[in-house]
């Protein structure tokens, strides 16, 4: 990482290919780097050469009296590598190129950022974009933008894909110390920007821009590290499900990029905000509360339907709402009205209306941030009077004072009224409090806060099982079998594999004439079923392949000449290799097992509820395999088919170890036979007696 602090902190820099305009609409780098106070030594480099601004301008790289700590590169396009080649020759080991034009572009733009990245490999040189404007930090006055904008700062970094989050940090995370635009990501990436920004002591919190992201498990790696010290937020964008439509299989097309970001963020500690101004309150959070005891928040307000909200969006944060002790109930009842019942929420308008609001206020809050059965309290306040013109409507004395005696238990505010904003720059400026849009937008704030420091925070690194007992010579036979005839989809032979892998299978056979179908179900006992066999076809059930219950020798014959003239028509184009004919074994729950290889986070794990309403329903959890034990049952009890499994309505509970088990076994599978792009055990049936695969098919590379 020490490649790295050049960009942050560099004692010269060289600006190549600044512009000699300087003023409004100029988009002057130089302009942006005097106005921001950077004390280092600046070299201007510009082929005409003279001043700009005072400066002395270099006509070239290799004029430069010294070798620079930083080059900023913004010359056009065409001219960037030969430019790059003159800053290696020079010595300088950090280059910012903030030029367009390369992998974000046309064949031409990808050639030449490959070309600049063969030139810098062999001599430790680091390239920040192309397409940036490269880095901030605030701390020490420095900013490579070519656009003028507030530099607030604040004890907080970003890592972004587009220049807005750096240049708008004001707005989107409360101000910036550090920060730098990867732009295309060409060499300087999330990674290792996210570990160096983790060990900077002034950054309280790291928040993350994310358009797409290479090598997701070494990232993931990363940021299990870094979550642990410091909460690291994170913007995803592109979300589209467009590659999900066009995935093959169920697990394919459930496990949409986006599913696989949110399952690998939950793994590695990230919390995912949805828009900036969730990124923008978790920042104020994280830097304004420290500790937070539990999840048991009280509310005081002085509008009972403001309260009920409040409630509302407690319990939909998975907080719990505090129940009053006895001796806070006696506190407040003696200032409460004799008809109110003392209860959270706490009412204390009619109070206030009798006793003063002020001293209402304060000791309500003294008594309920004193209770131990309270972790946090939300207040509700109005803002309908400007507190300039009356000082005693402004509450911030009172507030900021009784959240210094309680700075264990985080006091949040929603203040509402045409002075919201006089009043909350009041009550937030001695950093012990944050003023909130709404109650839900306060409870979610609290609700990851509760979560970074109890279970981020406290994360351990998984460590999967490894299990001695699958057959890998057989699996592996298997595959190259299927791969050796040309075949991408393994349908039959897949339930081979599963059994190899270790996990139950139902017995099954495949007979190519109705004769045959009626020994293989005498001799696998009625009941049975029978599908078809086929490589084209993948869903039997919608093709009419499928036939379930039979119970005695003219049903399987018959059944066998319907699937057969069935799907003979359904599906013309298929070669029918036979049917397949298994034990029919009703009761358990269908589930569904699977994965799906990703681009950048290789296997993922599927779990959810199976059979013919998989893609119907989407009742699915995600994983970035391998898996621990407890990251397999996390997965299990996200789903709502977890209350089935549990036993609903007097069905005995299925054997939830077992159904582990089966994810572990998976997850082992898909990580060490890197062929395998996705797969389905669809359905596995889950009983009290364990988990049995009824049906599997998988895709190989």
């Amino acid at each position: 990482m020490e490649s790295l602090i050049p960009f942050f902190h560099p004692r010269s820099v060289a600006l190549i290919g600044v512009s000699t305009k300087t003023g409004l609409q100029a988009y002057n780098i130089l302009e942006q780097v005097l106005a921001g106070g950077y004390r280092g030594r600046i070299y201007p480099v510009n082929p005409r050469g003279g001043t700009i601004l005072g400066l002395p301008v270099y006509r070239t790289v290799s004029e430069i009296p010294e070798t620079p700590d930083l080059a900023v590169i913004s010359t056009p396009r065409t001219a960037v590598p030969d430019v790059v080649r003159e800053c290696t020759a020079k010595g300088i080991k950090a280059i910012i190129i903030i030029t367009q034009g390369f992998a974000d572009a046309d064949e031409w733009g990808k050639q030449m950022q490959q070309e600049l990245l063969e030139t810098v490999r062999d001599n430790r040189t680091r390239i920040v974009g192309p397409n940036t404007i490269g880095v901030v930090n605030l701390y020490e006055n420095l900013n490579t933008s070519f656009i003028g904008f507030l530099r607030q700062k604040a004890d907080t970094a970003m890592i972004c894909q587009s220049g807005i989050f750096l240049v708008g940090a004001a707005d989107f995370t409360g101000g910036i110390g550090l920060g730098v635009d990867i732009g295309n990501a060409a060499d300087v990436d999330f990674t290792e920007t996210l570990a160096y920004l983790g060990q900077q002591p002034q950054v309280k919190v790291i928040n993350l821009h994310m358009e797409g992201l290479k090598n997701g498990r070494r990232f993931m790696e990363v940021a299990r590290r870094v979550s642990r010290v410091k909460p690291v937020l994170c913007l995803k964008t592109g979300c589209s499900e467009s590659g999900a439509r066009a995935a093959s299989s169920h697990s394919g097309s459930l496990a949409g990029d986006d599913n696989v970001f949110s399952a690998a963020f939950k793994q590695c500690g990230i919390i995912r905000v949805r828009d900036v101004e969730e990124m923008r309150y978790l920042n104020k959070t994280f830097l304004t509360y420290s500790s937070m005891p539990g999840r048991r928040v009280a509310v005081v307000t002085i509008s009972g339907g403001a309260g009920i909200m409040a409630v509302d969006a407690c319990s939909n944060c998975k907080l719990e709402v505090a129940q009053f002790s006895e001796k806070t109930r006696q506190k407040l009842a003696a200032v409460f009205p004799g008809w109110m019942e003392v209860n959270n929420p706490a009412d204390i308008w009619p109070a206030g209306m009798a006793r003063g609001y002020l001293e209402v206020l304060e000791l309500t809050l003294d008594a309920v941030l004193d209770d131990p059965g309270v972790d946090a309290v939300l207040v509700i306040s109005p803002a309908y009077l400007d507190p300039e013109e009356d000082p005693r409507l402004d509450i911030s004395p009172i507030i900021n004072g009784i959240a210094a005696r309680y700075p264990d238990k985080p006091l949040a505010l929603w203040i509402f009224g045409g002075y919201r904003r006089e009043l909350a720059a009041r009550l937030e400026k001695e950093n012990r409090v944050v003023v909130y849009p709404s109650p839900e937008r306060a409870m979610a704030s609290l609700a990851a806060l509760y979560r970074y420091l109890h279970a981020i925070k406290n994360q351990t690194s998984p460590s999967p099982p490894l299990f001695s007992d699958m057959q890998m010579d057989q699996i592996g036979a298997i595959l190259d079998k299927a791969r050796q005839a040309g075949h991408k989809t393994i349908n039959e032979e897949a339930l081979e594999i599963i059994r190899a892998c270790g996990i139950p299978v139902l017995p099954s056979r495949v007979a190519q004439s109705a004769e045959e179908a009626v020994k293989i179900a005498g001799a696998l006992g009625y009941p049975v079923v029978m599908k078809i066999v086929s490589p084209q076809i993948s869903h039997k059930s919608d093709v009419g392949g499928v036939k379930v219950n039979l119970t005695g020798a003219q049903a399987v014959a018959e059944a066998y000449a319907q699937i057969v003239d069935t799907v003979s028509a359904r599906a013309p184009h298929a070669a029918i290799k036979g049917v397949l004919i298994q034990p029919y074994r009703p009761g358990g729950v269908e589930v569904i097992l699977g994965s799906k290889r990703d681009p950048s986070f290789g296997p993922v794990l599927v779990f959810g509820l199976g059979g013919i309403y998989t893609e119907l329903f989407r009742d699915v959890s995600f994983a970035i395999a391998p898996v621990d034990r407890d990251q397999a049952l996390a997965m299990i009890r996200e789903t709502r088919s977890y209350r089935l499994l549990q036993g609903y309505r007097g069905q005995l509970p299925a054997d939830m170890e077992a159904l582990v088990e089966c994810l572990l076994r998976l997850g082992q599978l898909v990580t060490q036979w890197p062929e395998i792009m996705e797969m389905d055990i669809n359905p596995l049936l889950a009983g009290p007696q364990g988990a049995v695969a009824v049906d599997a098919r998988i895709t190989i590379e």
